[in-house]
Protein backbone atom coordinates (compact mmCIF):
# COMPACT_ATOMS: atom_id res chain seq x y z
CA UNK A 1 0.00 0.00 0.00
CA UNK A 2 1.37 3.40 -0.95
CA UNK A 3 2.05 6.06 1.67
CA UNK A 4 -0.71 8.24 0.20
CA UNK A 5 -3.26 5.42 0.47
CA UNK A 6 -2.20 4.72 4.04
CA UNK A 7 -2.74 8.37 4.94
CA UNK A 8 -6.13 8.48 3.19
CA UNK A 9 -7.24 5.20 4.76
CA UNK A 10 -6.69 6.61 8.26
CA UNK A 11 -8.18 9.99 7.38
CA UNK A 12 -11.65 10.88 8.59
CA UNK A 13 -14.22 11.96 6.01
CA UNK A 14 -14.11 15.56 7.21
CA UNK A 15 -10.32 15.61 7.15
CA UNK A 16 -10.40 14.40 3.55
CA UNK A 17 -12.94 17.10 2.67
CA UNK A 18 -10.67 19.82 4.08
CA UNK A 19 -7.61 18.29 2.46
CA UNK A 20 -9.38 18.19 -0.92
CA UNK A 21 -10.52 21.81 -0.42
CA UNK A 22 -6.91 22.81 0.23
CA UNK A 23 -5.83 20.93 -2.92
CA UNK A 24 -8.47 22.73 -5.00
CA UNK A 25 -7.04 26.04 -3.77
CA UNK A 26 -3.45 24.90 -4.32
CA UNK A 27 -4.23 24.12 -7.98
CA UNK A 28 -5.18 27.77 -8.46
CA UNK A 29 -2.06 28.90 -6.60
CA UNK A 30 -1.73 32.63 -6.29
CA UNK A 31 -4.41 33.26 -8.88
CA UNK A 32 -6.92 36.04 -8.67
CA UNK A 33 -9.50 36.13 -5.93
CA UNK A 34 -12.13 35.36 -8.55
CA UNK A 35 -10.22 32.24 -9.62
CA UNK A 36 -9.81 31.13 -6.00
CA UNK A 37 -13.50 31.60 -5.25
CA UNK A 38 -14.49 29.75 -8.42
CA UNK A 39 -12.24 26.83 -7.43
CA UNK A 40 -13.87 26.73 -4.00
CA UNK A 41 -17.36 26.96 -5.49
CA UNK A 42 -16.68 24.19 -8.01
CA UNK A 43 -15.23 21.96 -5.30
CA UNK A 44 -18.08 22.62 -2.85
CA UNK A 45 -20.85 22.09 -5.40
CA UNK A 46 -19.09 19.05 -6.83
CA UNK A 47 -18.74 17.49 -3.40
CA UNK A 48 -22.45 17.64 -2.63
CA UNK A 49 -24.29 17.91 -5.96
CA UNK A 50 -25.76 14.41 -5.60
CA UNK A 51 -26.88 14.71 -1.99
CA UNK A 52 -27.86 18.34 -1.41
CA UNK A 53 -30.28 20.45 -3.49
CA UNK A 54 -28.67 23.15 -5.65
CA UNK A 55 -30.63 25.92 -3.94
CA UNK A 56 -29.33 24.80 -0.54
CA UNK A 57 -25.77 24.73 -1.85
CA UNK A 58 -26.27 28.19 -3.35
CA UNK A 59 -27.53 29.58 -0.04
CA UNK A 60 -24.64 28.05 1.88
CA UNK A 61 -22.11 29.34 -0.66
CA UNK A 62 -23.62 32.83 -0.49
CA UNK A 63 -23.16 32.72 3.29
CA UNK A 64 -19.57 31.61 2.73
CA UNK A 65 -18.96 34.56 0.40
CA UNK A 66 -20.15 37.02 3.04
CA UNK A 67 -17.73 35.45 5.51
CA UNK A 68 -14.94 35.55 2.91
CA UNK A 69 -15.23 39.35 2.83
CA UNK A 70 -14.41 39.37 6.55
CA UNK A 71 -11.49 36.96 6.37
CA UNK A 72 -10.38 34.11 4.16
CA UNK A 73 -9.17 31.69 6.85
CA UNK A 74 -12.29 32.01 8.99
CA UNK A 75 -14.47 31.60 5.91
CA UNK A 76 -12.62 28.44 4.87
CA UNK A 77 -12.93 27.05 8.41
CA UNK A 78 -16.67 27.80 8.28
CA UNK A 79 -17.06 26.08 4.90
CA UNK A 80 -15.12 23.09 6.16
CA UNK A 81 -17.45 22.89 9.16
CA UNK A 82 -20.49 23.10 6.89
CA UNK A 83 -18.96 20.34 4.78
CA UNK A 84 -18.62 18.18 7.88
CA UNK A 85 -22.33 18.71 8.59
CA UNK A 86 -23.29 17.77 5.04
CA UNK A 87 -21.09 14.68 5.33
CA UNK A 88 -22.91 13.85 8.59
CA UNK A 89 -19.58 13.86 10.44
CA UNK A 90 -19.64 17.16 12.36
CA UNK A 91 -16.10 18.23 13.20
CA UNK A 92 -16.94 20.53 16.10
CA UNK A 93 -16.51 23.82 14.23
CA UNK A 94 -17.56 26.51 16.73
CA UNK A 95 -20.43 28.11 14.82
CA UNK A 96 -22.12 31.09 16.45
CA UNK A 97 -25.85 30.92 17.14
CA UNK A 98 -26.42 33.16 14.10
CA UNK A 99 -24.36 30.79 11.95
CA UNK A 100 -26.36 27.79 13.20
CA UNK A 101 -29.54 29.68 12.32
CA UNK A 102 -28.15 30.48 8.87
CA UNK A 103 -27.29 26.80 8.32
CA UNK A 104 -30.74 25.73 9.57
CA UNK A 105 -32.45 28.13 7.18
CA UNK A 106 -30.42 26.92 4.20
CA UNK A 107 -30.96 23.25 5.01
CA UNK A 108 -34.71 23.54 5.59
CA UNK A 109 -35.26 25.66 2.49
CA UNK A 110 -35.60 22.57 0.30
CA UNK A 111 -36.82 20.00 2.83
CA UNK A 112 -38.73 18.01 0.23
CA UNK A 113 -35.63 17.23 -1.79
CA UNK A 114 -32.97 16.79 0.88
CA UNK A 115 -32.16 13.37 2.29
CA UNK A 116 -34.21 12.92 5.46
CA UNK A 117 -31.27 11.41 7.37
CA UNK A 118 -29.15 14.45 6.53
CA UNK A 119 -31.96 16.84 7.44
CA UNK A 120 -32.49 15.07 10.76
CA UNK A 121 -28.74 15.02 11.49
CA UNK A 122 -28.28 18.74 10.87
CA UNK A 123 -31.44 19.77 12.68
CA UNK A 124 -30.48 17.70 15.73
CA UNK A 125 -27.19 19.62 15.89
CA UNK A 126 -29.01 22.91 15.34
CA UNK A 127 -31.28 22.15 18.30
CA UNK A 128 -28.31 21.02 20.41
CA UNK A 129 -26.69 24.41 19.74
CA UNK A 130 -29.81 26.40 20.61
CA UNK A 131 -30.61 27.74 17.16
CA UNK A 132 -34.20 26.56 16.97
Amino acid sequence: MSAARTILKGMQVTEKFRSDLDLALARVGSGTETARLEAIRAFFYGSFARTVPQETLADLFTAFLSKWQKGEERALAWLSGVGSLLLMDYDGTPFSRDEWTEIRDAITLEQGEIDLDLLSYVLTLVVDHGAI
